[in-house]
């Protein structure tokens, strides 16, 4: 077993060792139930602006997200608010979904908008936390991503910043800084944070384009199997093989980046956004 495998399996296991209860210092948190979302926040890290629209956004997209996948969930999903991402002592929080199946936001900019940027995207994968035993991150996070597209089509977070999917992916491709699907897929733990410029925005390109051309219908069937993202479920489920949608997409998103008109323009102004702050494989 490789070590990455290991590391997976290990992480697993420690998973599913955990208790599926909230840790008792929620309970010190302030407080706000919804029929199918929970706000939480700590005294000072959320205005009555952020608790309310954490209460709409979550509710609106907790319908969006079951339609799409077909099924809800048998208890309410929680998120906590938890203030600036930049901490006193220089670290940085990120959204993440944490053991007990909570959703942690943090603010991002001075206003309370800039909480709730990944809230769909966090969503999706609460939705499918009792399948983590058999995760191909590489499918549940392209998943995400493309129900999010969907739910959720402002784009103003990471890793678009308002700009278009095709741009942003395709400028990747065009200036050579891509990083093959494949490899993104084999090498999820190693690539995917590491090169989170390059691979949030590749994979969510790739899983954008399988649902426009074979249907969104089709990625959320292959979300049905028990061990969803296998090799074989791509030609099972959109007709060819992983190698020959990958290079399509390429295609397709490399003919379209070309086509916007005066796209080094755009590209610079891309890149000139908090992007630039983002890990990045292979230079700037």
């Amino acid at each position: 077993m490789k070590d990455s495998s290991r590391r997976q399996a290990a992480a697993f296991l420690i998973l599913l060792a955990v208790p599926f209860l909230p840790p008792t210092a929620a309970a010190e948190n302030l407080r706000r139930e919804g029929e199918h979302v929970i706000v939480e926040w700590g005294d000072g890290n959320a205005s009555p602006e952020a608790v309310e629209a954490a209460m709409e956004l979550g509710e609106t997209y907790f319908a969006a997200i079951s339609g799409m996948l077909g099924h809800g969930l048998d208890r309410r999903i929680v998120i906590l608010l938890q203030g600036a991402a930049e901490r006193p002592d220089g670290s940085r929080g990120y959204p993440r979904v944490d053991v007990w199946g909570r959703i942690l936001l943090y603010r991002f900019g001075p206003t309370h908008h800039s909480y709730f940027s990944a809230l769909a995207h966090e969503m999706v994968h609460v939705f499918r936390i009792d399948r983590r035993p058999h995760f191909d991150m590489f499918f549940e996070e392209g998943l995400a991503e493309m129900v999010a597209l969907r739910v959720d089509d402002s784009r103003e977070g990471f890793p678009w910043y308002g700009f278009p999917v095709d741009l942003v992916a395709g400028q990747w491709i065009a200036r050579g800084k891509e990083i093959p699907l494949a490899e993104l897929r084999e090498r999820h733990e190693d690539l995917n944070l590491p090169c989170k410029a390059q691979a949030y925005a590749l994979r969510s390109s790739f899983f954008d384009w399988l649902g426009r051309a074979r249907g969104d219908e089709a990625v959320v069937a292959m979300a049905s199997e028990k061990r969803a993202g296998r090799l074989e479920d791509y030609e099972k489920h959109f007709g060819a093989d992983f190698d020959e949608l990958a290079a399509a997409w390429r295609e397709e998103t490399l003919d379209a980046y070309r086509a916007i008109q005066n796209a080094d323009d755009p590209t610079e102004e891309y890149l000139r956004s908090p992007i630039r702050y983002m890990d990045v494989c292979g230079g700037d």
